[in-house]
C-alpha cells in the first residue's frame, strides 16, 4: 500500500465492518449484513472507515507536499469564460479582497452537488432530485454500552427509520431520520431515536438534507470536466459517492497528463465523458434503488448489482478501449468477479514480496506477459508512449487474465485493461503499435 493509504490507515475508525438493523439502539439485532472475513481475493486492501473531514485533511496534506501542486484555501471562483482553447477565470480572496485572473488549459469542476460551474455551463442533472427529506443531527455521546468499543459501520433503527453512524473516535456520531426539523429539541430527538431517554449528549450541528439519485447530462464541456458531486448525486448507501468521485479523477488525471506530455490529444480527453457518464447513470440507478430498501429489515439493499460490483465491476466501452468480443462483464444483477476483459479493472493478483498487480499501474501503460510472451516484450523496444513491462510468474495469471501463456495484456495508468491478445501474434510490433495508438486516442 502506498504512503497515502498508510496515512489513512493511521486515522481510520476501528469499526466492526458491516451494517446492523435494530428497532432502536437498545434492542437486539434484527439482522446483520457482514462482509466476508479473511484476506480479500479481489483487492490488496480492505476498506476503511474515515470521516470526510479527516479524509480531506489527509488528501490536502499530500497535495501540499507535491512539488507540482499549489493549494490555495480561502479563494473563491467568481466567474470564468472559455477562451483560446482554455479557461480564463476570475478569483478573489474574500479575506483580503484581492482579485486576480487565472488562465488554465483545463478546469476540473469539483465544486459539489450545487456546482456553480455546472449551472454556468447549463448542464442539467438527470434523475430524481427528491428521494426523501432527512434531518441530520451531529452529536457527542458515549454509546459504547450499546455498541461496544468497535461499533458497526452503520446502524439502521427501524422504529424511526433513522440511521446512526460513528464519525470520530472522540464519541462523535450522526443520526439521520426521515422528515424535516420541526422545532423539537435536537437532543430530545436523538434520545428518542436511540431509545435512551437519559443519555448524556452534546448536540454539535444539525439541519435538513434531501437524498437524490442524479447524474449530469454531460460530464464535459470543452476544457471543463465535471467530477465528484458536481457530476453525480447519490444517496449515502454504501458510500458510493466518494468512491465514484475518486474513480472520476483517476480516469481523468492520466489523460490530462498524457496530453500535457504530448502522448494524446482532444480525442483522449473526450473519452472521459464517454467512459464516466454511463458509470454515473448506473450508480445513480443502483444507489437510488438501494436507498429505498435500506430500512426494510428483510431486504438486501444491494439486490441489483452488489456493492462490490458497483465499486469495482464497471466496464468502460469507448473508442480508446480495444474490444475483444467478450461478453458484458457488468450485467444488471451481477456480483463482482474479476475480469481482464478490455475496459474492466485489471484483476488483483498477489506478487512476490506481498505487493499486488494493482501496485504496478501508476503513471504509464503496463504490458503484462508470462515468460513465453517474450515476443511481446521484444516489440516494446521503442514504444510511442511510455510503457512498463512486467513478467508474471504466478501460474494462475493466464487463467485470471483470460489469455494463453504466450498472450499479453495492456493496462492503462488508471488500472483498467486497454487491450489484450489472448495468444501470440504473427506481428506483435504492429499489434502493440496499433493498440497504443487506439488507447491514446489516435
Amino acid at each position: 500500500m502506498g504512503g497515502d493509504g498508510l496515512d489513512l490507515r493511521a486515522v481510520e475508525l476501528p469499526i466492526t465492518p458491516g451494517a446492523e438493523w435494530r428497532t432502536d439502539l437498545t434492542g437486539e439485532p434484527l439482522r446483520e449484513d457482514v462482509p466476508s472475513a479473511g484476506r480479500t481475493t479481489v483487492s490488496p486492501c480492505e476498506g476503511l472507515s474515515v470521516s470526510q473531514d479527516v479524509f480531506e485533511s489527509v488528501l490536502r496534506d499530500h497535495a501540499r507536499g507535491h512539488p507540482a501542486a499549489r493549494v490555495e484555501r480561502g479563494t473563491l471562483l467568481e466567474s470564468f469564460e472559455l477562451a483560446d482553447g482554455g479557461v480564463l477565470a476570475s478569483v478573489v480572496e474574500p479575506a483580503t479582497g484581492r482579485a486576480r485572473r487565472v488562465r488554465a488549459r483545463w478546469m476540473i469542476a469539483a465544486d459539489g452537488a450545487r456546482s456553480g460551474i455546472r449551472q454556468r455551463l447549463g448542464i442539467a442533472m438527470d434523475g430524481p432530485d427528491d428521494l426523501g427529506r432527512q434531518e441530520m443531527i451531529a452529536f457527542r455521546a458515549d454509546l459504547t454500552g450499546w455498541t461496544g468499543a468497535h461499533p458497526r459501520g452503520i446502524y439502521f433503527l427501524t422504529a424511526t427509520g433513522a440511521a446512526l453512524i460513528w464519525t470520530h473516535a472522540d464519541d462523535r456520531w450522526i443520526i439521520s431520520r426521515p422528515g424535516t426539523p420541526d422545532g423539537e429539541d435536537p437532543a430530545t430527538v436523538v434520545r428518542d431515536v436511540l431509545g435512551l431517554p437519559d443519555l448524556k449528549l452534546d448536540v454539535l450541528a444539525g439541519g435538513p438534507w434531501t437524498a437524490a439519485a442524479q447524474s449530469a447530462a454531460r460530464y464535459a464541456h470543452g476544457p471543463v470536466f465535471l467530477a465528484g458531486d458536481a457530476a453525480h448525486r447519490f444517496p449515502p448507501a454504501g458510500a458510493t459517492g466518494v468512491s465514484t468521485a475518486m474513480h472520476d479523477v483517476h480516469n481523468l488525471a492520466w489523460k490530462i497528463a498524457a496530453v500535457a506530455h504530448g502522448h494524446g490529444d482532444d480525442r483522449l480527453l473526450a473519452s472521459y465523458a464517454a467512459e464516466r457518464e454511463p458509470v454515473g447513470r448506473r450508480n445513480a440507478e443502483e444507489t437510488g434503488a438501494a436507498w429505498s430498501r435500506l430500512f426494510d429489515g428483510g431486504a438486501a439493499p444491494f439486490s441489483g448489482r452488489s456493492l462490490s460490483q458497483i465499486d469495482m465491476g464497471y466496464q468502460y466501452r469507448s473508442p480508446i478501449v480495444v474490444d475483444d468480443g467478450g461478453p458484458d462483464a457488468d450485467p444488471p444483477g451481477a456480483d463482482y468477479e474479476q475480469s481482464a476483459a478490455p475496459g474492466c479493472r485489471a484483476p488483483h493478483l498477489w506478487l512476490p514480496g506481498g505487493t499486488s498487480t494493482v501496485d504496478l499501474f501508476d503513471d504509464r501503460f503496463t504490458l503484462l506477459t508470462a515468460e513465453p510472451g517474450s515476443a511481446w516484450r521484444d516489440a516494446l523496444r521503442r514504444p510511442a508512449v511510455p510503457v512498463a513491462s512486467h513478467v508474471m510468474t504466478d501460474p494462475g495469471w493466464p487463467d485470471l487474465y483470460g489469455v494463453a501463456p504466450d498472450g499479453a495484456v495492456l493496462v492503462r495508468p488508471d488500472g483498467h485493461v486497454a487491450w489484450r491478445s489472448r495468444t501470440a501474434s504473427s506481428d506483435p510490433v504492429a499489434d502493440l503499435r496499433n493498440a497504443l495508438t487506439t488507447c491514446t486516442g489516435g
